[in-house]
């Protein structure tokens, strides 16, 4: 986490993390009192109040075109398994198989982003994954409306670092999941840190970023109001200009005047502006240029990458994940897919004359690695040892 390092969250964390570890329901009811206010009545939803969460027809139309975008972008995602004769008589499978449970964070402190369920459910969902269960610290209507229109009737009204540790050892109502996701403050990415050890996790997302390089081709009226919509996020948040443009810079800085997350730059040259792009490996980077693919094809650090529109088209409407890597991690690693919810299984298939091939091998590897009882499994296999 770049504007948040995760240090002082982990050591305000830990303890609540090991606590909901050993004590189960009744830490969890704690904390969430402690921390979020009123003890829920229970900690799982009913069926009959997801049911009944009302939406405007307007937001139920998009939960339900955006549920569409991402099941069919993560569709065409979807590994293929692989078969190969590596060597005679030997053939090796790697399988891709889903994982049985996964728990899913929704962000509901400063307002509830049901988007962010559907960002991470649907993948799972594609993946075959057959027991989801969402966290929320206030299940909100719109949180529950999404859940109902994906299926989903596993909620609990519980949130922060002790939903994360729930979902991750377990308690007597929250069975344990195999991997947890999902967006969130410096708190739950710091439980998620702590329990990385148990089960999977998708990404140490921190606050929201966007770097814009812009020509001056570009519209300062555009550019400032991409600018403020991912500051929007929150105090931590950050958005960059990086222009060779000084008319388009001076615009754009009196329009954003007064936003601290918001920084304007004037660079040399577009090349230099990708050139800093790429050292800050943001989770977002908006490309508005004459000549795009003088750029693009450059582009290797960053978590999204746009292209005639603006990032929040990403958070809601192009089927594209918005949980995505900030603090720098996007120049090792992208994000949240499909395969987050897959593991891959390795199978190998041996006949009597690929083990009689592969003691080829094995037999003086095993003795330069002073492991000889490797050799003699390979010569049982084929009876030329007893």
């Amino acid at each position: 986490m770049r504007a948040a390092p995760l240090d002082e969250a982990i050591a305000t964390v830990a303890p609540i993390v090991a606590d909901v570890r050993t004590r189960g329901d009744a830490a969890l009811l704690e904390w969430s009192e402690r921390l979020d206010g009123p003890r829920p009545e229970g900690l799982r939803v009913s069926p009959e109040r997801i049911a009944a969460a009302a939406v405007d027809d307007s937001v139920a139309r998009a939960l339900q075109r955006m549920i569409e975008s991402v099941r069919r972008f993560n569709e065409a995602q979807l590994p293929v398994d692989t078969t190969v004769e590596a060597a005679p008589g030997i053939v090796t499978e790697r399988r891709w198989l889903p994982l049985a449970a996964a728990g899913v964070c929704v962000p509901s402190g400063r307002s509830p982003l049901p988007s962010s369920l559907v960002m991470t459910a649907v993948p799972a969902q594609v993946a075959g994954v057959r027991r989801i269960a969402v966290v929320t610290t206030r299940a909100a209507d719109t949180i529950l409306a999404a859940a109902r229109l994906l299926g989903l009737d596993e909620v609990y009204e519980v949130g922060g670092a002790q939903a994360v540790a729930a979902l991750a050892y377990g308690t007597e109502t929250i069975a344990p999941v195999d991997v947890v996701v999902g967006p969130g403050n410096a708190y739950v990415t710091a439980a998620k840190h702590l329990v990385s050890a148990h089960v999977r996790i998708d990404l140490l997302a921190g606050p929201s970023e966007v770097v814009v390089i812009a020509d001056g081709t570009a519209s300062p009226a555009r550019v400032a109001a991409d600018l403020r919509a991912q500051a929007e996020h929150g105090p931590g948040s950050e958005a960059l200009l990086l222009t060779d443009d000084r008319v388009l810079s001076d615009a754009v800085a009196s329009l954003v005047d007064g936003n601290d997350n918001i920084s304007v730059q004037v660079v040399g040259s577009l090349d230099e502006a990708l050139a800093s792009a790429e050292r800050y490996a943001p989770e977002h980077l908006e490309l508005h240029v004459a000549d795009v693919e003088a750029l693009l094809p450059r582009v290797r650090n960053a978590g999204s990458v746009f292209v005639g529109g603006c990032a929040a088209i990403g958070d809601y409407a192009a089927g594209a994940t918005h949980v995505l890597p900030t603090g720098g991690l996007a120049r090792a690693s992208g994000g949240l897919g499909v395969e987050t919810f897959l593991k891959p299984l390795q199978v190998v298939l041996v006949s009597s004359e690929g083990a009689r091939r592969a003691a080829e091998v094995v037999g003086p590897l095993a003795a330069a690695e002073g492991l000889p009882l490797h050799a003699a499994s390979v010569e049982i296999v084929f009876g030329a040892a007893p």
